[in-house]
């Protein structure tokens, strides 16, 4: 009986940089696929703009399609007229500071008119400080 390696996991360090390299690969796809349902743009549409044949384009969103390059990325953003950005999964997942969160809920629940200006995260705790309008 064969190991499903989809099912756990890269086994060793060849195989974990194969995994990184796909699922970084499949997440950009699904962001450029997102962008171009958000904008109603088909693949033949942005084949147009990008001056590329439908064939390049369908390979780009394939499971066996050539690596996209950063030029590329940037390339299908502008098409698009979208921005992206690389943001770690570390920093997305942030722990957000309930204490400020709910401060800020009772501010505006009051309708208080004063302005919130954010700063620069401290140890990881966004620091949101009131400042008097």
């Amino acid at each position: 009986m064969a190991i499903n390696k989809e099912l756990f996991g890269p086994q060793n360090d060849g195989e974990k940089e194969a995994f990184a390299i796909e699922a970084l690969v499949f997440s950009v796809q699904v962001a450029l696929q997102k962008a171009m349902n958000r904008n109603g743009v088909t693949n033949k549409q942005l084949a147009e703009r990008l001056g590329m044949t439908p064939a390049r384009v369908s390979q780009i969103f394939s499971t066996k399609g050539a690596n996209l390059t950063l030029k590329t990325i940037a390339r299908i953003q502008e098409a698009l007229g979208e921005e992206f950005e690389l943001i770690s999964k570390q920093d997305i997942r942030r722990p957000v500071n309930t204490r400020r969160v709910q401060e800020f809920r009772l501010y505006v629940a009051r309708g208080n008119s004063s302005v919130w200006k954010e700063q620069a995260p401290t140890n990881h705790n966004a620091k949101v400080e009131r400042v008097a309008a």
